[in-house]
């Protein structure tokens, strides 16, 4: 019910400058684009980016754990041309990896849910869930995909094994890509990786795109954004001259 009320309140255009990278989806993406949300969650931007693509556009969403994956289908009901996959990413296929979802002061922070990895100890109160990992390649080349426009990834850490399963889906469409990274690790491994596929590294700052340098990557907090060279003029409209 909550998720419900949330997206109808962002369509009517409430808490634009709190989230100012959702709103700027609208930006992003157009009619007809094909669009891959990793990490859906309850279908916070899966709703309106399917909503800027419109029924000739496709979106694939992916999203493992199971009671999110039925928040999403409810509020995803009705929409043409999506389709989720209930399993996570990564660089190799499992058929069960665990996830959890933190307790915080009694409250289950859904937004914080990961893939935990083998011998990793769990020091807080958890919800845990099991379910299959995927290879992002394969998931992406058995949907037999004309074009891949763009890339929305959110998965607490665990962005620096999703994004290089992606490795030929990347290099094959050069998708604009949408990024939240956390952890100093996670962040350099996933921007050094794809700035030697020739992608160049944006944040968004007044409603467009500004450039910033690798050494800058750890002194801000807020969504990356990557296009690759051969993008930058047909999304010039987008950025910071």
């Amino acid at each position: 019910m909550i998720s419900g009320i949330y997206i109808r309140l962002m369509r009517m255009g409430f808490f634009k400058s709190k989230y100012a990278e959702l709103h700027f989806t609208s930006k992003l993406v157009k009619k007809g684009d094909v669009v891959l949300d990793i990490g859906a969650n309850l279908a916070y931007y899966s709703y309106f980016l399917k909503r800027h693509i419109g029924e000739s556009g496709k979106l694939l969403a992916v999203e493992p754990i199971p009671l999110f994956a039925e928040v999403w289908s409810r509020n995803m009901k009705g929409a043409k041309g999506v389709e989720l996959f209930n399993c996570a990413l990564g660089g190799e296929a499992k058929q069960k990896v665990k996830m959890s979802i933190p307790i915080v002061n009694g409250v289950v922070r859904h937004g914080l849910t990961k893939v935990v990895e083998e011998g990793t100890e769990e020091n807080e109160a958890i919800l845990s869930f099991e379910g299959p990992m995927k290879v992002g390649d394969e998931l992406v080349s058995e949907q037999n995909l004309e074009k891949l426009n763009f890339i929305k990834c959110d998965v607490e850490g665990f962005e620096q094994y999703v994004i290089p399963s992606l490795d030929k889906t990347i290099d094959t469409h050069f998708p604009l890509l949408q990024i939240e990274l956390s952890g100093k690790e996670n962040r350099q491994r996933v921007v050094d990786f794809l700035l030697k596929k020739a992608y160049q590294l944006f944040i968004l700052k007044n409603e467009f795109l500004t450039p910033i340098q690798k050494n800058d990557i750890f002194t801000v907090d807020q969504d990356f954004y990557f296009i690759h060279e051969t993008k930058l003029e047909e999304k010039s409209a987008l950025i910071r001259k």
